[in-house]
């Protein structure tokens, strides 16, 4: 086997290239893994944000309320023959309010996560 003129120069320059992405590969994995990545307490600024954006929290208690007190006053009035309307939209706008307060809370939660996790994973909505 004879070797060329010039013929080792492009052998040691792939290898020169392909051990410095290996090394800067690693380098860089390491960075991530010591928390050089986003930062959490941007993230959760930013993702408390978008969720109270994006979140309607006083239209959903609203919501079950009326909703609540409509049914409440109807189931009312069955049971207790006109009587108890009243007291069936009481109670009924109270459970409403209750189950659209649980409902704009898991929303919240919900978007909050959803932002969260994009901003770590360096994308944003």
């Amino acid at each position: 086997m004879t070797v060329r003129k010039n013929g080792w120069i492009p052998w040691v320059l792939i290898v020169t290239v392909m051990a410095s992405s290996l090394v800067l590969g690693t380098v860089s994995k390491g960075f991530a893994q010591r928390g050089y990545g986003p930062d959490p307490a941007y993230c959760d600024s930013y993702a408390r944000d978008y969720a109270s954006r994006y979140t309607s929290g006083g239209r959903d208690v609203a919501g079950g309320a009326l909703a609540g007190a409509a049914g409440g006053a109807l189931l009312g009035g069955i049971i207790d023959g006109g009587r108890g309307a009243g007291k069936g939209a009481a109670i009924g706008a109270g459970v409403g309010a209750v189950g659209g307060g649980v409902h704009a809370s898991q929303a919240w939660n919900d978007n909050y996560r959803r932002a969260y996790n994009s901003c770590m994973g360096g994308r944003r909505y």
